[in-house]
């Protein structure tokens, strides 16, 4: 696989390809959805725009099935532009054809085609479906999926309390989640950014609101409350380059990225309308409003909420004012559940909470932006009372965070990762068969990442000529883009920080979950994480580490590179995308291929081969 020119990745991704004619429907399937997709008008903050809706609406509709489910997701493509679908988490066990990677799994859904997803649902908790097609996801093809746990799997509720009561209400919650996507949200169609980046030869990072399940508002503010929001970091950044501040919408002005990381790549601000990052008019739309009442649960209430960062760049600090939360899954697993204030979630996290009723009101919840590219909050609403006990009043409420992400004191506790454990620990081997050292940069502009050395965009997967990898593996391949495995092997991926200073990059692998057994500061000289340990154990954990489906790397300061070492086994063969889930990064080539298991490469059917 070679990297494409610079500049040319988008013209390519705008051809079409035609598919043939439908996969084929069976009948083997326990749970079957059809979504037709279509584009059509839409305003999520008050502000319409053209979005991506699935059976007319948008968010898309919510997936649920039990797990030990075979699942049909249908896929009606009215949309004049191609598409596919990926199940974010659903690890496609002996279906990777149907992991919606154009390229790499399938070739694309053409206009008026129909394809048919199936899977089988052998894990439980949180997931979600995206586009995976270009930036289709920012323009809205995104929504929950929930797979209800078989009765006799382990639950970790008795490490939260030990009273039945409290038990039963927990149990009862927990049967019915209620999903939250948390997104950021443009005026702007993906394709309008992503045409407006190449000619300022910059990124982009600015929004216009929050959502919370696809509802949301502009919320202007002064100037002055912006600046009093800004970090240490944020002021001198500003400082060493003479600006005095943030944008109306409180965005850093693109050009102090560029300049940050990428130096030497010339910028032009001022082709760039004054709506993308200059001006910012408020708008009203419509207000998540999650209501919860008694007859909802027993006298002891309880709430289980789904929260699914479906961002597209922000990482945003997430809380319920006056009400701790148990964090009891993340990326749909089960872990020993933590009580905290606060939940920092990114790109693509999912984490399953629970959260006590034992004040009747309405109370804001909170999202606060966590990303130094942007000031940026806005809130739902949870409000719970005894039925046609008329309405309670209106009070001021107490924050666990400030508007900028940071604690409102000094008891307010963060989930943490590097403190997760899961409920039930999987042993790991100290030393991985293979390892790979990932060296990732940047590559041009600032919306040029590479994720090892050399950029790999999106339309170099797929652009209508090359055969898609499932179809086609490449195993003599040895470049900075593609990776090859065994079957039944320990595979350990070291991330290195080759750009100074670098922010935090969501790594997300298809296919299945991995764990983050060590990450350090400075560089990494050792040939292997077992290696690597035997020098500086402290930063290393291959007995109870944290298991997820995607990890945010550590931030690189000008001075100093940082590492992360993820490890997985193989058992699920096919082709894998690794890619940051930054929307504009993704696209712009932060990714690689992954032949896992080369010696048991799966046999492709003849219907999703040849569609």
């Amino acid at each position: 696989m070679v990297a494409l020119a610079r500049g040319s990745w988008l013209k390519l991704a705008l051809g079409f390809t035609t598919l043939s004619s439908a996969v084929f429907a069976t009948k083997d399937c326990d749970k079957t959805f059809e979504f037709t997709l279509t584009v059509g008008k839409w305003a999520p903050d008050g502000v319409e725009r053209d979005m991506v809706l699935v059976n007319g609406a948008f968010p898309g509709p919510t997936i649920e099935v039990n797990q030990g489910d075979k699942v049909d997701v249908v896929i009606h493509n009215k949309m004049v532009a191609n598409t596919t679908v990926h199940f974010h988490g659903i690890d496609m066990h002996a279906t990777p054809w149907n992991d919606g990677v154009p390229g790499v799994t399938q070739r694309q859904i053409g206009t008026g085609e129909t394809y048919h997803y199936k899977w089988h649902a052998t894990q439980y908790g949180s997931y979600w479906y995206h586009a995976h097609q270009l930036g289709q996801v920012e323009d809205g093809m995104y929504g929950a999926i929930i797979i209800h746990p078989r009765k006799e799997l382990e639950k970790p509720w008795s490490l939260i309390s030990k009273d039945a009561k409290v038990l039963e209400a927990i149990e009862h919650a927990a049967k019915k989640p209620y999903p939250l996507l948390l997104a950021d949200h443009r005026h702007r169609t993906s394709q309008d950014v992503f045409d407006l980046a190449l000619k300022a030869n910059t990124e982009l990072p600015c929004f216009d609101s929050i959502l919370f399940n696809g509802k949301g508002s502009v919320e202007c503010r002064p100037a002055d409350e912006i600046t009093s929001l800004l970090s240490a970091q944020q002021v001198n950044v500003l400082k060493n380059n003479n600006v005095t501040n943030f944008g109306p919408k409180g965005c850093l002005p693109p050009q102090l990225i560029s300049k940050t990381v990428s130096p030497n790549v010339t910028v032009n601000m001022g082709i760039l309308p004054k709506d993308v990052i200059d001006t910012c008019t408020p708008s009203k739309g419509p207000r998540e409003v999650i209501t919860v009442y008694k007859s909802d649960a027993s006298d002891e209430k309880w709430l289980a909420l789904d929260l699914i960062g479906a961002f597209h760049m922000l990482t945003g600090a997430f809380s319920i004012d006056e009400h701790p939360v148990w964090v009891y899954a993340v990326d749909g697993d089960y872990i020993k559940p933590q009580l905290v204030h606060a939940i920092p979630i990114t790109n693509g996290d999912r984490f399953s909470i629970l959260v006590r009723l034992d004040k009747p009101g309405d109370y804001p919840i909170r999202l606060s932006s966590l990303s130094n590219s942007q000031i940026i909050f806005s809130s739902a609403t949870l409000r719970y009372n005894v039925k046609d006990a008329g309405p309670v009043p209106e009070k001021a409420t107490v924050p666990y965070v400030k508007n900028n992400g940071v604690p409102a004191s000094n008891s307010t506790i963060f989930y943490s990762q590097k403190t997760q454990k899961q409920l039930v620990v999987e042993p790991i081997p100290v030393a991985a068969d293979q390892t790979y050292k990932l060296h990732m940069r940047t590559a041009g502009p600032s919306f040029a990442w590479a994720l090892n050395k050399t950029i790999l965009p999106p339309a170099v997967l797929d652009h209508g000529s090359d055969p898609v990898v499932l179809f086609k593996p490449q195993f003599d391949d040895y470049d900075n883009v593609t990776i090859t495995t065994k079957n039944n092997t320990w595979v350990d991926l070291i991330l290195i920080t080759d750009t100074l200073p670098m922010p935090p990059h969501p790594i997300h692998k298809h296919g299945n979950k991995m764990w983050q057994v060590g990450n350090g500061i400075g560089p990494f000289p050792w040939a292997t994480a077992a290696e690597a340990a035997k020098e500086v154990p402290q930063f290393f954990n291959f007995v109870d580490p944290p298991k997820r489906d995607s990890f945010l790397t550590a931030q690189a300061s000008p001075t100093n590179a940082t590492w992360t070492v993820l490890r997985y086994h193989v058992t699920s063969p096919g082709a894998w995308l690794l890619h940051c889930h930054v929307q504009s990064h993704l696209v712009g080539g932060m990714a690689l291929v992954i032949q896992d298991g080369a010696d048991h490469w799966p046999v492709v059917p003849d219907n999703y081969r040849n569609y």
